[in-house]
């Protein structure tokens, strides 16, 4: 499979520290790295290998607009808001995609405490898949409510 094709892309803003300002484009994942693309410029602002992410949480900026962000190892934090459908749908592929990462690498030990084996770092993910179909199953039906 080659690293260059795209699993999906969604549009959503990135927010520039530096310039204290969001930027609208599209967040593309392939099958080892995670891409956000300007929309006007068509430039490549962020391009993160998915082996360089320690965590990727979701959050809210300014208390109010759900976000997702992505923290890697140089302890760089990324945020990405407005995403399209919805933060938990696109949390949700980009996490799946970066654990198969680092499942099928060998020595991702390296992470993990030595004292935590295989099979409690796969019951963990179970219990990890376990609440992320809670969570869907809630937006599901405030979505139905909704309409």
């Amino acid at each position: 499979m080659s690293s260059d094709m795209r699993v999906h892309s969604w549009s959503c803003s990135y927010y520039l520290d530096l310039e204290k300002q969001w930027v609208s484009g599209k967040l593309t994942l392939t099958p080892h790295s995670l891409k956000f693309i300007v929309e006007k410029t068509e430039e490549v602002l962020v391009g993160l290998p998915l082996s360089s992410i320690i965590e990727i949480r979701k959050e809210s900026s300014l208390f109010i607009f759900g976000a997702i962000t992505v923290l890697e190892k140089g302890q760089t934090k990324h945020w990405f808001s407005s995403l399209q459908p919805s933060r938990n749908v696109v949390f949700n592929v980009i996490e799946h995609f970066w654990r198969e990462l680092l499942l099928s690498q060998p020595g991702t030990a390296a992470n993990i405490p030595s004292h935590v084996t295989r099979g409690q770092e796969l019951i963990g993910l179970m219990a990890n898949s376990q609440k992320r179909m809670e969570d869907t199953a809630k937006d599901l039906q405030q979505q139905s409510e909704q309409l």
